[in-house]
């Protein structure tokens, strides 16, 4: 008697699940994609308020500077009375790729506030690659590139990382990782910030 192995519903599943695994590990584009359908389900919500709930430190503006395609040179430390936004990525990274559309679109809410500014910089330090990623994808960006190294304590080397400066100069969020920042929450936050 020959025995019939079934594969049952849950088999099945956890096939399908080992071979999604297997695409989003070897394919960086499936992986942000990935990371994108989780956040349109609601995964990767930042959170200004468990952030200062967490994080009592001071950390202050750094005089640091960054740089633009045109070669300006924008002072972090001449930032002070504005809410600075300086996320950190790079071009080869799933999580950042994931998370610029989310940006992006927060960009676009406040890109008229003379409160906020928006820094987007480049880990890599290729403008050209980074803005010629930004213009393909219709994503309008202040980009820009370190001109020093910056203070290990707000930036240990993992992209992206997101940093807020409030108008008083004082560190009010960091998050390392992807985040969906186009959220209401977010929203009212940097309103608040920028009032």
């Amino acid at each position: 008697m020959i025995n019939k192995k079934h594969f049952s519903a849950s088999n099945i599943i956890f096939v399908v699940l080992m071979i999604l695994v297997v695409i989003t590990w070897l394919n960086p584009s499936a992986k942000v994609e990935l990371i994108r359908g989780l956040m349109a389900v609601g995964a990767f919500k930042p959170d200004p308020d468990d952030y200062a709930r967490n994080h009592k430190e001071t950390v202050s503006l750094p005089n640091y500077s960054y740089r633009d395609a045109s070669g300006n040179i924008i002072s972090i430390s001449g930032l002070k009375d504005k809410v600075v936004f300086v996320n950190y990525w790079a071009t080869w990274c799933p999580p950042c790729l994931a998370e610029i559309p989310s940006i992006n679109k927060l960009f676009s809410k406040f890109k008229n506030n003379a409160n906020i500014v928006f820094l987007m910089v480049d880990t890599d330090n290729d403008l050209l690659k980074s803005a010629a990623y930004l213009k393909n994808n219709h994503y309008n960006l202040p980009l820009y590139t370190s001109v020093n190294t910056f203070p290990d304590a707000l930036l240990d080397g993992t992209i992206p990382t997101t940093l807020i400066f409030g108008k008083d100069g004082k560190l009010k969020y960091k998050h390392t990782g992807a985040a969906d920042y186009d959220s209401d929450k977010f929203n009212e936050f940097l309103e608040k910030e920028a009032k």
